[in-house]
């Protein structure tokens, strides 16, 4: 059963296909015809001048594009339905070449035989390795939401304490100890009764101060400093 959170979720992504279909339809496919039947009215500016170029790139929009459509229906069927499906497992964040000169890169997670298309907003609430669970609509494979479910941390054994680490305030080191669980902006916001805002504001002076550039590798910092323990003591 759907959530009135996860609700929200699948209308926001359905929403994103929205717009990707107005593009599609009212910018794309036009320009797409009339570089056609400037092509085909005059074959030779196909390869004289920018015309081919040009219909490349929006042949390669127009087949990014082109399944926004069926998602948005897809989307509407389990916004009606109200089922939701889950999967658990070890996180697995791999980048897949879009096809075409222009179409970008997507992020996509692997978790116990699934595969999910990841929004740059649920990629970062991901640190690769850790079990998490996965709740998503069955028909167009949109995420709802994003939980850890197991967090297994080995101690090793800490390095010497750089400057820029050992002046961390407390504030600094529980945060670091909830990055590194892996908890979501929202979790960290509602254990230290923040907004979802400011958590994201503190993350970015802390990845500044740690000299690190995303949340994954808090762990992994934290880890080779001792620091996870350090946290813990603190309470």
């Amino acid at each position: 059963m759907l959530s009135e959170d996860e609700r929200r979720e699948l209308r926001a992504w359905r929403s994103r296909q929205a717009f990707f279909m107005f593009v599609l339809l009212a910018l794309v496919l036009p320009g797409l015809v009339a570089m056609a039947l400037s092509a085909v009215r005059e074959p030779a500016q196909l390869f004289a001048g920018s015309l081919g170029l040009s219909l490349l790139g929006f042949a390669g929009l127009a087949m990014f594009l082109v399944r926004a459509p069926l998602r948005w229906r897809q989307a509407r069927r389990d916004e009606a339905g109200r089922v939701v499906r889950s999967v658990r497992g070890h996180a697995d964040v791999r980048s897949r070449r879009g096809i075409g000169l222009i179409a970008p890169t997507h992020e996509i997670l692997h978790i116990s035989g699934e595969r999910f298309a990841l929004a740059p907003f649920w990629r970062e609430q991901i640190t690769p390795g850790l079990v998490y669970e996965v709740r998503f609509a069955p028909e167009s494979r949109a995420i709802l939401s994003i939980s850890l479910a197991e967090t297994v941390v080995r101690a090793a054994r800490p390095e010497a304490l750089p400057a820029h680490v050992r002046d961390l305030t407390d504030r600094d080191r529980q945060l670091i100890r909830l990055l590194a669980r892996g908890l979501t902006d929202k979790d960290i916001a509602r254990q230290l009764n923040l907004s979802p805002t400011t958590v994201r504001t503190y993350n970015s002076e802390l990845y500044l101060k740690l000299g690190i550039a995303r949340r994954g590798q808090v762990r992994e910092l934290a880890e080779r400093f001792g620091l996870l323990d350090e946290a813990d003591g603190r309470g």
